[in-house]
């Protein structure tokens, strides 16, 4: 199966470091963005039919990375998940049933529990990673057949 995951970062001090893990391998690394430019990743691999997991690891993210002045973000990085194809298949109407499991920084996560807020574990719906975390889609192959059992459409 081919491969294209076309993502998007948007920084002001470094890269995002992303991993792409298939399966629980790792199958490609990515550093190098240029802000607000589409990045494409590709790769190839050979899947069995049935399930599989495709996750998208945001990582080295430091809290210097997002400068906040008057309690709002003025500076921030993030990455936006903008499509995946595979097998010629984009799969962007889809995207929304990945979830992110984000790694939220210190010293932020604790002063946020010690004001009684205790922000979720995972985000459903997202494609925006704020944070350092995961974003895992789990799939099938073939993934013609996947697709069009999980696609909804309204006439």
């Amino acid at each position: 199966m081919q491969f294209d995951i076309t993502l998007q970062a948007k920084f002001w001090n470094k890269s995002p470091d992303i991993l792409i893990i298939l399966n629980g391998e790792v199958v490609a690394k990515e550093n190098n963005f240029i802000n607000n430019e589409d990045k494409k990743i590709k790769f190839e691999a050979q899947l069995d039919e049935g399930a599989h997991q495709l996750t998208i690891h945001r990582q080295n993210k430091s809290v210097k990375d997002t400068i906040v002045k008057n309690s709002e973000i003025i500076k921030d990085s993030i990455v936006q998940l903008s499509d995946i194809v595979i097998d010629k298949i984009s799969i962007e109407p889809l995207l929304d049933k990945g979830t992110f499991f984000p790694q939220y920084p210190e010293p932020w996560l604790s002063q946020q529990k010690q004001k009684g807020e205790t922000p979720p574990t995972q985000y459903n719906y997202c494609r925006t990673l704020h944070h350092n975390g995961e974003w895992k889609l789990n799939f099938g192959n073939p993934i013609h057949v996947w697709f069009f059992q999980n696609i909804s459409v309204e006439i």
